[in-house]
């Protein structure tokens, strides 16, 4: 089952509608993470994006109301010129 299904699913199942949390780490071009970073953050549900030291550039703090919305939102960030890659770690859902 897609993972999309396996969240409608888990909604159903606890018997309410929520949003989907996930952090998103991004690799930019060299110098070009605080602008990505505050490129990012103007996004609609980013709900913060900053400049980080490590194996990624830039966190953003994501909260949207769909998987179709953060794969959307996902994309967006992909495609900026000073990207070179992304990760989107999705928040477990909880009992």
């Amino acid at each position: 089952m897609p993972l999309t299904e396996n969240i409608a699913v888990v909604q159903t199942m606890i018997g309410r509608e929520s949003s989907v949390k996930a952090c998103v780490l991004v690799r930019a071009r060299p110098g070009q993470h605080y602008r990505v970073a505050e490129t990012i953050a103007s996004f609609e549900g980013v709900k913060s994006a900053f400049a980080v030291m490590g194996s990624a550039d830039v966190v953003a703090r994501i909260e949207v109301k769909s998987m179709k919305d953060l794969t959307a939102l996902g994309t967006q960030m992909g495609n900026l010129p000073d990207v070179v890659t992304t990760e989107t770690l999705v928040a477990a859902v909880g009992e």
